[in-house]
């Protein structure tokens, strides 16, 4: 992973098949610019077809597998050129492919969605059990997010045991995401490509988090594309 900077804004650049960048902090952001800002900056530099993000709820819609919704909380795409973003301050984003194949999805992994089932739903699919690899993208880390019993018990309510990602400290428990999402990507046989993810939370000068500044915070874009 390498920093670029594309006129003024930051960005992480994670991968190049498919393209992966993460925006980072900046005088000039790149979660502040409109979709059609975007779009144009990506096609100036990079010479992508499209841009969309959308609004994102904490379900489980993603576009392209489900119908026309207000919101969705990932992406499919096959074919090249389409960039697509995942807004996130403290989610994980999730970005799923294959290398050898147009097959991209992008996913919003909150514990609402992770919850709710989404990463199942997008790898048993008819474009999803085509899936290889897999990037775990900038998020809270699990010493950062705290989680009372009605969290837990709402993994309970749906009969998910999730002790072993819970910790506790000073009286007080904390979920650590990234190994709840490893262990249902592992269940796939997916290739994670990076063994460590920034942590959200920590990294002040570079990445948002809603935990840290609230309603202060802006968003992460996790962009990706063939």
């Amino acid at each position: 992973m390498k920093e670029i900077i594309i006129d003024g804004s930051r960005m992480m650049q994670v991968s190049d098949n498919p393209k992966i960048l993460v925006s980072l902090k900046s005088k000039i952001d790149f979660s502040t610019f409109s979709n059609s800002a975007k779009e144009a900056l990506l096609k100036k530099h990079f010479s992508i077809h499209s841009y969309r993000d959308f609004e994102q709820s904490h379900g489980d819609k993603i576009f392209g597998i489900d119908k026309v919704s207000d919101s969705f909380d990932g992406f499919y795409t096959n074919k090249k050129k389409q960039a697509f973003g995942i807004k996130t301050a403290d989610c994980i984003p999730l970005i799923l492919w294959n290398p050898e194949k147009i097959v991209l999805f992008g996913l919003h992994c909150g514990w609402r969605g992770l919850l709710s089932g989404i990463v199942e739903k997008a790898l048993s699919s008819n474009a999803g059990i085509e899936v290889t690899h897999a990037f775990i993208g900038p998020h809270i880390s699990h010493k950062h997010f705290e989680v009372k019993n009605d969290f837990i018990e709402a993994f309970t309510s749906k009969r998910i045991n999730i002790d072993r990602f819970i910790t506790i400290s000073d009286g007080k428990n904390y979920m650590n995401l990234r190994s709840f999402c490893e262990q249902k990507l592992t269940k796939y046989g997916i290739k994670i490509i990076n063994e460590s993810s920034p942590c959200s939370y920590e990294k002040n000068d570079s990445l948002f988090s809603w935990r840290r500044d609230k309603e202060k915070s802006l968003r992460n874009v996790c962009l990706s594309w063939f």
